[in-house]
Order: C-alpha cells, then structure tokens, then sequence
C-alpha cells in the first residue's frame, strides 16, 4: 500500500458518504476488524464511516436497527430482549474479535456455518442499501451481487417476534456446530425456523402449520445436507431433538407471557 497515492477520508454525515460514492475513484468502505487486504492495495480511498452514526444497535417499536459499524460485542451486550442470540454470538467468535468486527465487515465474511448468520436469518432480516436507498432481504444480498458495485448495507433490520429459541449440537461447547436450529414465533402463530451449520447456506422453513408437518419440512430441509462434518442422516434425526428443545421453550415462554 502505496500512502503517497492513497488517501483516508471520514465523511461526518450520511449526504457526505453519498457524494464521495458518486465520485468516480476507486474507494474501500472502512467499517472496523476483517479486512480483505486485495482490496485495500487496489483502493485509492479509505472511506471511514464511522463517524455517520451507523455505529448503534436500536429498537424501535417491533424493528431493531443494528448499523453498519456496529460491533459484535454491541449486539451481544444490547438491551433488547434478545438473550438467546448471545450464545451463537459467543461460538461466533472470541471477544476481542467481537470487540472490533463491525456487522458490515461480518456480513462481507461470514460462510455457511456461522452460528450467528442462521440466527440471524430467524428475524427476517432486511439491509438498508446505499447509496441506492433500497432495502433487500439479507438472503438476496448474500446469494446475489448488489446492482452497484458501490451500494453496501447501511443498516439491517431485524423484525422482533414473539419468541426466539436457538438450539445446537457441537464436538465442544465451544466448536461451530454440527447442526443448529434458530426458531422464531411470530404474532400470527406461525414459525421460521433456519436450518443451519453445514456446507450449504442455511435453509429456510416458514410455515404457519401443525407441529408435525414443521417436524417433516425441518427433517426435509436436511435431507442433502451430508459434509466432512456430520451425514444427512445424523442431522434429519438430530433436527427432530432440537425442533422438540426450541418448541418446547417457546410455549413455556408464552405460558410465562400470557400468566403476567
């Protein structure tokens, strides 16, 4: 990296971000941790934005915001009714890496077998592109390459249900997982569960349905999901146990609700 023909800038507004994307250089977005180091040597700009206010993880009423420059550790350690996701959080990565990997930079990074991606997926999450100003399920923006090269998610939004449970079987407690189930329970009764932890992008079952036929579209979900980690088979019978563990917490917790 040649520091005589790059330069660093660090917009204090979201209008000043979008005029230095317009501009026609080859820039790299800064978000803080994870850095890919092809690009920085090919960049001319260093935009830093994390003076934009996209540093905050907030709820606001059913929606909770996380922006871009968000660390880890701040969605870990956040106020939100959201107890459960500390857990993939904490298999996710140590905390000195959660200390300084921002949601942008986890999201450029992340694989198939992130425990908190498919925890993640169970909230309907939706990325406010920009410059574009459109806003785009997490799923497309991880399976399809944004219209412009330039349009990044500024913030996500994650759609609070009325439950969450995440439930998991690992070699350690402390490995990635084998096999992990996240299951939210919506207002309408009907449920997201997202099958994850192997070597294909976590599959989503959104069903409003009966109990057995969410057991059969979870086991189904893993019928082609053998690796070098776990068979299909193993993880269709261990899908079963788990769905039966986050069912189960999910009306406990609503009998708690509905008894206040």
């Amino acid at each position: 990296m040649n520091n005589d023909e790059n330069c660093y800038k660090r917009p204090k507004s979201l209008e000043e971000l979008k005029s230095l994307l317009n501009e026609p250089i080859n820039l790299e977005i800064l978000a803080g941790g994870a850095f890919s180091p092809p690009k920085l040597e090919s960049a001319a700009v260093f935009v830093d934005i994390q003076d934009i206010g996209v540093d905050r993880v907030e709820k606001m009423g059913d929606t909770l915001r996380v922006g871009a420059a968000a660390r880890l550790q701040q969605i870990m350690e956040a106020d939100i009714g959201l107890d459960e996701l500390r857990v993939p959080l904490t298999l996710e990565a140590a905390a000195n890496v959660r200390s300084s990997l921002s949601l942008l930079n986890f999201l450029r990074s992340t694989d198939s077998r992130s425990p908190f991606l498919a925890a993640l997926m169970a909230f309907a999450p939706e990325l406010e592109m920009t410059p574009s100003g459109k806003l785009i399920p997490l799923e497309r923006y991880l399976r399809v390459p944004a219209e412009g090269e330039r349009d990044f998610p500024l913030w996500m939004r994650l759609h609070m249900p009325v439950g969450f449970a995440w439930e998991y079987i690992a070699r350690t407690p402390k490995d990635r997982p084998i096999i992990s189930l996240a299951v939210s329970r919506k207002k309408d009764d009907g449920f997201r569960v997202v099958c994850g932890s192997d070597e294909s992008f976590p599959r989503i079952v959104e069903q409003k349905t009966t109990a057995e036929t969410l057991f059969a579209l979870v086991r189904q979900a893993f019928e082609a999901s053998g690796d070098a980690w776990a068979s299909a088979e193993y993880r269709q019978e261990m899908s079963r146990v788990l769905l039966s563990r986050c069912l189960q917490r999910l009306e406990v917790n609503a009998l708690r609700k509905e008894e206040r």
